[in-house]
Formats: structure tokens, sequence, C-alpha cells
């Protein structure tokens, strides 16, 4: 059975596998039946970055930051630390931007405020929403769940796919190549093509065997991955010839291409470097800036694709660090953070919007929950507050992986009402 037939075989029993890649973008959406939006990244400053010194600034009338209170900088209605590119970022960008302050992590830790930002849940156990995303909208693409590190637990919903490097599809999509830029190979055509028989064999033996769908479903969407090599070449004409050495830019490029090529639906971006317990403002003012040159390029390229309007960019990171500096000039771990939300205006996202609010000495407000304004009686904004939002913008809340692994809000907050 060749792979036409194999798909048209897959169809006619209820099977989901990835089809061949279409060459337009109509085409995609019409023809294939391929995944067309909306592309979700998750953008993690590991190590747990400073929110004054971007986007909940207080500056140093209280010893919080050492920059000025009187220059921080406003763009539509976002303040912002005037540190560098922050200014060339926001007034690109506000018009897409929702910020939450004044978020209670409940945790210092790394690992466990990873879990919170990017899953919604500080106990362990729940999978990431990247790859609740992907589960739902594309479990048998290829691509469908990119993770570059950070906390992408998947608990087996979806199979991760690592890729940090546009050098890195190359070699997945020539396999059988010793190298993805020469002729020689491993094996022949001819064994190869034996190769890949014998497999679609075996999986037709063991679909034979198995009752459940779902489990059949699962069994085909593994085999797709598998085989997909030619659809992973389709990828290779949507990525850059070159990246400027920004870690997020290679990160991103390789996220949109499979985007574009539709075979992606969410992607784990990660960039290190923000633990500064020492030396704080030398350090980390840099990571901040190529952090957001990272996002800036994720917005450039995607209007460049033409797919700007189905991108949803989350950033995020482990906590925030303490306001004021310790002995080393380093800042130290601080439970209270805040999280960017991007969207091309109208996506069901209240961009241009502030949502949350600290004290001057940078401890979370507690917010009205139908207001959302500052409100002693209210409610502290956590993450899982967040992530219910996001799950109901994603379509997802009342998925059945959604529902295996649910969400103890208490009470709802309008996070993403506009």
């Amino acid at each position: 059975m060749d792979r036409r037939t194999f798909l048209k075989a897959a169809a006619a029993a209820g099977l989901a596998v990835a089809a061949p890649v279409a060459t337009t973008k109509e085409a995609l959406a019409a023809d294939t039946g391929l995944y067309d939006g909306p592309y979700w990244f998750f953008v993690l400053a590991q190590g747990g970055w400073c929110p004054t010194d971007l986007v909940d600034p207080k500056g140093n009338a209280n010893g919080v930051d050492s920059y000025n209170t009187g220059d921080i900088m406003t763009a539509g209605n976002i303040n912002y630390a005037p540190l560098e590119f922050q200014q060339q970022f926001f007034e690109a960008h506000y018009n897409r931007t929702l910020v939450i302050n004044g978020i209670d992590m409940s945790t210092n830790g790394h690992e466990q405020g990873r879990r919170y930002s990017f899953s919604g849940k500080l106990a362990e156990g729940h999978p990431a929403l990247a790859a609740l995303i992907a589960a739902k909208a594309g479990p048998a693409l290829p691509m469908a769940f990119i993770s570059n590190g950070g906390y992408d637990v998947t608990n087996g919903i979806i199979a991760p796919t690592r890729a940090d490097s546009v050098d890195t599809l190359p070699k997945i999509a020539f396999s059988n190549k010793i190298n993805a830029n020469g002729d020689a190979q491993f094996h022949s055509d001819y064994a190869m093509d034996r190769i890949r028989q014998a497999a679609q064999n075996r999986l037709e033996r063991q679909q034979q065997k198995i009752a459940l769908p779902h489990v059949r479903s699962a069994m085909s969407t593994l085999h797709t991955a598998r085989v997909g090599e030619q659809e992973l070449r389709d990828v290779l004409q949507y990525l850059p010839d070159n990246i400027n050495g920004n870690s997020l830019q290679d990160q991103a490029s390789v996220a949109l291409a499979s985007f574009r090529a539709g075979l992606g639906v969410s992607v784990n971006m990660r960039m290190g470097g923000f633990d500064t317990h020492g030396n704080h403002d030398a350090r980390h003012f840099p990571r901040l800036a190529d952090l957001l040159r990272g996002v800036d390029f994720i917005w450039q390229k995607a209007e460049e694709m033409n797919i700007a309007d189905k991108v949803i960019v989350v950033v995020g990171s482990d906590f925030g660090r303490t306001p004021g500096y310790n002995g080393n000039n380093g800042k130290d771990h601080w439970s209270v953070n805040s999280m960017m939300v991007m969207s091309e205006p109208g996506n069901g996202i209240p961009t241009n919007t502030v949502i949350g609010k600290t004290t001057d000495g940078h401890k979370p407000m507690k917010v009205n929950p139908q207001t959302l304004q500052p409100d002693e009686n209210g409610v502290r904004i956590k993450p899982e507050h967040i992530h219910s939002a996001l799950r109901k913008l994603a379509g997802i809340e009342q998925d059945s992986f959604s529902l295996q692994f649910p969400l103890d809000v208490g009470q709802e907050l309008p996070l993403l009402d506009e």
C-alpha cells in the first residue's frame, strides 16, 4: 500500500493522520485538512525574570530598582521600564499586548514556578497548556507540539518534537542521508522502500488486533510521524537562510516554518540567564532585551508569512525577583509575577490593556472578580485564573484532556473579556 492509499484508508477508518502539504495557504485549509491556526507560542524567561524591570516598573523611589522612577515610559496604556530595546518593542506592539501584573505564584522554586506558569497547576502531574492545545487541535500532525525545554510535561497526550535550531530539520527530513546536504545514503532507495513497506504492513497487522478506536488512532499517528519525511521537507522552504545569533529567533524560525506548512500547532520557546542573584542590572537587562527581540522577531516573520492574524504569544517566567538588591547587587526569588499575552486586536484578547496591580513595594493587590479593579475584598490573580481563560480562548475547556486535568480556579476572573 503506498502512502496516498494509506491516507485514504485511514480516513475511511476514521483515523486522523497527516496529509501532504498544500502549496498555498488557501489550499492548505480547503484541500488537505492540515492545521491552519491559531498558532500558539509559549515563551519562557527561564530563571525568574524581574517584572519591575519590564511591565510592572517601580524605579528607585522606594529602592526597588536602579533606574529613575521619573523615567518610566508609556506606550498606549502600558507602562514599561526605560531599559534597552523596551521603547522600540512596546511602541511597536502595545496594541497587541495584554499585561497581567500582581500574579501570586505561591512559590519561589524554579521547577514549581515554571510548572505553575505554563500548566496552571502548582502540583505535579499536569501537562503544559501547549501540549493540551496541540493534542486537541492537531494530534496527528508530525510537529504538533514543538518544545525547546521549559515546562513541557505531556502526560502522554501528545509527543513533543525537539527542534530548536534551523539546522535540525534537514537532518530529520533527510534521515537516510549521511549528510543532509550530500548525496551519500545509509540505505539504497530499494532498501528504504522495503523498510517503509514492512513498517506499513506491521501497522496494519497490529491495528487488526485492536478494537478501541482511540488506540488505533494513536498507533496511526505515531506511524505517520515516523514516515512523514516528505512533509518535513516542505517545511524547509519557510526556513530562513541565517539567524542573527539570538536563540529565540532560531527557535521561532523552526516553529513558524512548521506552522506555515500546516504541520504544527504550538511551541515552547526558552531563553535562560535570568536567575541573577549577583550583578543583576548588568546581567538581567541585556537578557530582557534579547527576550523582547525574540518576541519581536515572531511578529515580524509572522507578518511576512501572512499569518500574524492567527498568532498568539504567551510570555512568562518562573516567578519574579525581589524588590531591591542583595549584598551582591543581585535580586533574589520573589513570588510575585507578571505575564504578557499577545495577539492581533480583535482575536479574543483585550490588547493595549493592563490587568492587576502591585504596591510600590511590589506586593500583589487583590482585584474585584467582576471589574478586575483593585479591591481589598477581592481575589488574588493566580496562574490558574490565567490558564482557565486561555483554555476558553483555545476552545478546549470542555475537551476530554482538559477535563482529565482540571484547574482548581474557584472564583473565575474575566481576564480575556474584550
